[in-house]
């Protein structure tokens, strides 16, 4: 047997280099082809949560909208009874807002303008609303001029009770009691709708898709003292 010659043992090492390079190129390659496989694995899973998370938030938000619809709808009513009861003299003078156009009996009795004033701001603010259901300053208006009603219905009732002159005497004050309390379980579930999509909306990961399409977080509506 003839033995193996330096030229033939480093033949036989250069091919086992080459072997190796070979070998680890097709490693290489492989990894290339793993890696490209888990990116667009993890890119199709991102995908498909972010449509699930923004048709969620789709959903909710319209829950919010469906239910302010109804809460609009029934202070509304309250807002058109309040002026279907005002007296003739107020009456005629609800769309004329500016104060030198108000007869001058009328601007003695600061609480009977300031209804007034409050009736047309309050009308403006479900307007406001109605267009914008998740905007917070809008939702805060509506808040407030609510809330400002429902002061002035508390401080009529009292003047009648001391023997002060008031036309809003029973029993209006009593039906508009039976109207407000129709507005509390409205009210209930249009916040428990916003506190959903705001939980939702606050909510990691979601909250990052929800910054990316504008979706804000909704206003609640005060019912403490809801047309008190």
């Amino acid at each position: 047997m003839i033995g193996r010659t330096p030229l033939n043992r480093l033949c036989g090492q250069r091919r086992f280099a080459i072997y190796l390079l070979r070998l680890a190129e097709v490693f290489r390659h492989n990894d290339v082809k793993m890696s490209l496989l888990i990116f667009s694995s993890v890119l199709a899973v991102l995908f498909f949560w972010a449509v699930g998370a923004y048709n969620r938030l789709v959903v909710l938000r319209a829950s919010v909208a469906k239910q302010f619809a109804a809460v609009d709808a029934q202070l509304l009513r309250v807002l058109v009874w309040m002026q279907g009861n005002l007296p003739a003299s107020m009456r005629d003078m609800l769309s004329e807002m500016e104060e030198a156009a108000l007869p001058e009996a009328l601007l003695k009795n600061e609480r009977d303008l300031n209804l007034l004033k409050i009736l047309e701001d309050l009308s403006d603010s479900l307007d406001l609303a109605r267009t914008q259901p998740l905007s917070v300053s809008a939702m805060q208006k509506v808040n407030q001029d609510r809330l400002s009603l429902a002061a002035w219905a508390r401080t009529e009732v009292r003047a009648g009770q001391s023997g002060e002159a008031t036309w809003f005497i029973e029993p209006l004050p009593y039906k508009f009691d039976r109207l407000k309390a129709q507005a509390w379980p409205l009210m209930d579930a249009y916040n428990q709708a916003a506190f959903k999509y705001n939980e939702a909306v606050n909510q990691f990961p979601a909250s990052v898709l929800a910054k990316q399409v504008n979706f804000l977080p909704a206003q609640m509506l005060d019912n403490a003292d809801l047309l008190a």
